[in-house]
């Protein structure tokens, strides 16, 4: 007996939910206005679509990133213009030097081998969140690895969608 109460309570829960999801899409008269107001059905259908435009591109926000190298190495310099290369293209996150809360990117690399500087270089790249300057940054995730010269590009690809799974991870931040 005790499982079948339990099964129509979780019944009735899912028709509650559901139920309410359904009102909750349909369009009702915004407050304020007056229901014996409104226009005729076939002229208000069309209002709700440049709401729903609008609501969608405030929900696409770009992430602000910033990135930061500064070494020299040849191979490690071209996968830092790389990801700032791809950053400026990207629809989802936007370079920045703004004093504003952005995702930092901390890029650091060597030569894997000194004495051929133009072969591989050994990167670390950490993620910090800045909330503004002056202030302690906090770590996210870091990663490691050594990229030749034929990889720069695969690199930072694959950089800027890590890159991309911690600002929807930590987006509440922004």
């Amino acid at each position: 007996m005790p499982a079948l109460c339990r099964a129509a309570a979780a019944v009735f829960c899912l028709l509650v939910l559901s139920t309410s999801l359904a009102l909750a899409q349909t369009p009702g008269p915004a407050s304020g206005q007056d229901t014996k107001s409104k226009p005729a059905p076939a002229q208000a259908a069309p209002a709700p679509e440049p709401v729903a435009k609008k609501g969608d591109e405030a929900a696409v926000k770009k992430t602000p990133v910033a990135v930061e190298h500064d070494d020299a190495d040849p191979v490690g310099a071209r996968l830092a213009y790389r990801i700032k290369e791809l950053l400026g293209r990207s629809s989802l996150m936007t370079p920045t030097n703004k004093d504003e809360k952005k995702l930092v990117i901390v890029l650091k690399t060597k030569e894997e081998f000194p004495g051929r500087p133009n072969l591989c270089s050994i990167y670390s790249v950490s993620w910090v969140f800045s909330s503004r300057e002056g202030a302690l940054k906090y770590f996210l995730a870091s990663e490691a690895g050594i990229v030749d010269a034929s990889g720069v590009d695969q690199t930072a690809e694959a950089l800027l969608g890590r890159t991309d799974k911690l600002a929807s991870t930590y987006g509440y931040l922004f």
